[in-house]
């Protein structure tokens, strides 16, 4: 039996349905993508953290990129409704995992690599850098009436930044995988099961 995978990205689309079968993989969705992919096409598969919004923070995706430079994504959080995005670990964790094993056995010139590419990463870490600095900035020249305010906010958004930068810094650096073995850190956790106290 094929695994199946299906997520929605956003209130714009409809969900997508990937399906895993020994030699390719595919996706249906309603007017929109419908394509059939082998895995001899695939030049690279990227896992990586991908909190796109403020209600997706927990978000991961496994980015296919083909020969071709055609780019698939797949979510590891669904549209639920409006600004609420459901985990779907328990799916996408062991799905992804058998893609890449399928992907490596039939292809195994295809690059598994994990974070993103050092072209975003070592960007991204500008940005962030560029943005803390002007905050400070902007905090310092504010009025001195606004002072005491000014550094309760300003050490609120230094922990929320700091925390999404430390984060990001350990998941996103650029790796590649040579193996079959896919690291926690590039994969959404898993819900604990819960233990059930027998009296």
């Amino acid at each position: 039996m094929n695994s199946l995978y299906t997520f929605r990205k956003s209130v714009l689309e409809k969900p997508q349905r990937w399906e895993l079968s020994d030699q390719d993989i595919s996706c249906s969705q309603e007017a929109g993508i419908n394509v059939k992919i082998p895995f001899t096409q695939m030049e690279k598969v990227r896992l990586f953290y991908h909190p796109n919004n403020r209600f997706r923070l927990n978000n991961y995706c496994c980015k296919i990129t083909l020969k071709n430079q055609a780019v698939y994504d797949i979510y590891s959080c669904t549209y639920n409704g409006f600004a609420t995005f459901g985990n779907q670990a328990e799916n996408y964790v062991p799905f992804v995992k058998e893609l890449v094993q399928k992907v490596k056995t039939v292809n195994p010139d295809c690059k598994i690599l994990t974070g993103h590419t050092p072209f975003t990463y070592y960007g991204n870490i500008l940005f962030v850098f560029v943005a803390v600095s002007f905050l400070f900035l902007f905090f310092y020249w504010l009025p001195v009436n606004f002072r005491n305010f000014s550094i309760i906010v300003k050490l609120i958004v230094i922990v929320y930044l700091g925390a999404y930068l430390a984060k990001s810094i350990s998941v996103n650096k650029p790796r590649r995988l040579y193996g079959n073995e896919i690291p926690d850190y590039v994969l959404p956790q898993l819900p604990k099961p819960e233990t059930k106290n027998i009296s």
